[in-house]
This record gives structure tokens, sequence and C-alpha cells, in this order.
């Protein structure tokens, strides 16, 4: 079959039609004509990949990555960067016309493209590390491009480290990388003997148990290292340079003495504000990240830890916030969160999302009560079809 490519998904693959079904195929661009290999018929639309690529984009260029094309977690690698940001620009558009947002979107451009990542969890299959592709297939590496410097080297360290032990039960390593010392956990399913044997002299290391590394019922041990380390439960921005730009923006935005800042994380975001205004609430319900968030407190900050839909009533009722700053995780806001802002007289939103599905979702319930003034995206994960977009809402 051939096919030429006409649009982009959301998830960042190329979109074709043939005898009126739909065909995803990914790592292709708009206007290459390709020949296409079946991967999942459905009955609405299927899944293929580019066999051949017969017409090539102008854009498109060699993958530095070896495992681009097997591990899945990036996207744009064929392409340029500055095509990479004009398909996002695409995908932007598309998805915001969904609520009647036809203006442009700026989005401002990642300093880095490789090597920025502050934190990747690897997988730990049969002595080594790796992903899961898309197709669930373990796909073992050496190195990823995507991690900080630091964290590469420590990943090597870390495949030699493990060439010598036989776990029963570790699922993950994680690495992560905060004031330039890089933290290294080993993520079991249940307690085993653990011996550094001389081994990661230069890292924080810790073991984890439990289900999921960032909840708080996960036991953490400090093995090695300094112990007044923050938790690397904790929640962060992975690209702290684009993390910088957002956070600048979101508190440019902010208007009142009193600002509600909900799904605030480790409470990084909560400080800035509490430079430009009277008094901010932040909510979080994971421990690990209050904790964190009560170490860095101003005075005039408040932290709350607790779920936002359990607080929302009373904090737009009693406290008479101006503006209210949503950044939930990918599932988006609890209905309960935004009728309690729609019912309120908050009369400035500010959404933070890193996921269109559950952002369109919320932001129609939102534009009932609320007009869309401005969207700016922040390319906080290059190469790969996920995009951090802020929202700037004011009620009607």
């Amino acid at each position: 079959m051939r096919a030429k490519i006409v649009d982009i998904s959301h998830s960042g693959n190329g979109v074709c039609k043939i005898d009126g079904k739909t065909y995803f195929v990914p790592y292709t661009d708009i206007g290459e004509e390709v020949e296409l290999e079946m991967v999942e018929s459905h009955k609405s639309y299927a899944i293929a990949s580019a066999k051949k690529v017969i017409s090539q984009s102008k854009d498109r260029v060699e993958s530095p990555c070896p495992y681009f094309f097997q591990c899945g977690g990036c996207n744009f690698q064929f392409v340029t960067y500055e095509r990479e940001l004009e398909i996002k620009q695409i995908i932007l558009q598309n998805e915001l016309k969904k609520v009647g947002f036809a203006n442009s979107i700026e989005i401002e451009p990642s300093k880095e493209r490789f090597s920025y990542r502050n934190k990747i969890k690897l997988v730990y299959k049969e002595g080594k590390l790796g992903y899961y592709s898309n197709s669930h297939e373990f796909v073992a590496i050496n190195n990823c491009l995507l991690a900080s410097e630091k964290i590469q080297n420590a990943i090597k360290w870390v495949r030699e480290f493990l060439k010598d032990q036989r776990f029963n039960s570790l699922k993950n390593v994680i690495f992560r990388e905060y004031e330039n010392v890089v933290d290294v956990v080993f993520f079991f399913k249940h307690k085993e003997k653990f011996d550094l044997n001389g081994f990661l002299k230069d890292y924080n290391v810790y073991t984890a148990y439990g289900e999921i590394f960032e909840s708080d019922k996960t036991k953490l041990e400090l093995v090695s290292g300094d112990k007044n380390r923050f938790d690397p439960r904790a929640f962060m921005q992975v690209n702290d340079y684009m993390a910088e730009k957002l956070y600048a923006f979101v508190s440019n935005e902010i208007e009142g003495d009193v600002v509600i800042n909900a799904y605030s994380g480790q409470g990084f975001l909560t400080k800035i504000l509490a430079e430009r205004c009277k008094k901010v609430f932040g909510v979080e319900v994971q421990k690990s990240s209050h904790d964190m968030a009560e170490k860095i407190k101003l005075p005039n900050m408040v932290n709350i830890n607790d779920k936002v839909e359990n607080v929302i009533d009373s904090l737009v009722q009693n406290e008479n916030a101006d503006t209210i700053v949503l950044d939930p995780a990918r599932a988006g806001c609890d209905n309960k969160v935004l009728n309690a802002i729609v019912s309120s007289k908050i009369l400035k939103i500010i959404y933070v999302s890193c996921n269109f599905a559950t952002l369109v979702r919320d932001l129609k319930v939102l534009t009932k009560d609320f007009n869309i003034k401005t969207i700016k995206a922040f390319d906080m994960f290059p190469n790969t079809a996920n995009i951090e977009t802020c929202v700037i809402l004011t009620r009607k």
C-alpha cells in the first residue's frame, strides 16, 4: 500500500487515508509518500509502519540514537529540531481548536534537544537495563541520549555494577540529578540483600521497595550518600531550563493578593508565587513532595498535604483567592475541582498540562464561564510528542 501523509496526530504519528480509513504511521512527516506495512487493523483506524519512504521531507535527518526506532520513547528524532517545533505547532492548533481557540500559539524551545532530562527510569530485566517499546517488547540499551550527561555517566557505572548481581525482584533503576549530583535508586518489588561492593561512590544510592515508585507507601532507604538530600520519589519537572521558563511565565500572569497553587509538587513554583503575592496556598497529595515544600517555605506560604478535591471548596469559599494555578497529573482535574472553581469568585485560571486529552476535556467545562486569554507552550520534552501547555483563562 502506498499513501501520502496529510496530517499529524496528537501522539506524533503521521496520518493518511486509504479507502476512507485512517492510518497512523509513526516516524513520518506531512507530505511524505510512504509504502505501508500493516501493524494493527481496527474497525475505524489502523496502525502501519513506513516500510519505505518514497518521497522524503526536506527536514528528514538521521537519528543520532541507535535505539530510536525500537525503543518507542521518542517521536521526532527523524526530523530537524526546527521541524519538530513546527509539527508541535500543528498538533497544538489541531487540539485547541476543539475548545474554539484558533489564535496562534507560541512555543518556547528547549535550550538543549538532547541531554536535558534530570530524571529517567530504566527497566531491569535479565541483568540488562532498557525500556519497554510501544509493542511492549523489552529493548536493552547502553545509554539514553535524552538523559543529562551526569546521568548518562551514572548509567555506565550501574550497568557495570549489575554484571555481578543476581536480583530476583529488581524492577527499575531510577536516575535523578539535582544540584549537579545524581541519585540512583534501585527499585525492588520485595526487599533483597543489597551490597554496593565498592561501586557507585560518587552517587547518592537508595533502595526502594513497593509497587509504584512515586507512592508514599513505597519504602525508601539510603544506602550511601547525603542523608539530607531531598526525597527522590517527589515530583519535579524533568527539564530544569524549561521549568524555569514556565515558572517565570506563570508567576508573571498571577493577579491579586491571594493565589492557590493546586497540585503544587515540591513547592518550587509556590515559593516563586509567594514572592509576588501576599499569600499562596500550595496543595499537594504526595507526602514526599509536601515535605520538600515545607523545607523551602516562606512565611506567606501555606502548604496543604491533601487531595485538591478534598480541600478546594473550603479554599475558594474562605480565602478570597483571585488566581488559581492548576498543574495536575496526566489524569487532569477531578470534576469537583472544576465545579468548585466555576462556582467561586476566582477571576483567573492558569492551567498547566502535559496531556492534551485531559486538558481539552477540562477546558470544555471551564470555558462555559471563562474565556481563554492566551496559550503558550513550553517544549519540556524535546524529541517526544509531549508538550507542556499553559492556558490562561479569565472569567467572562
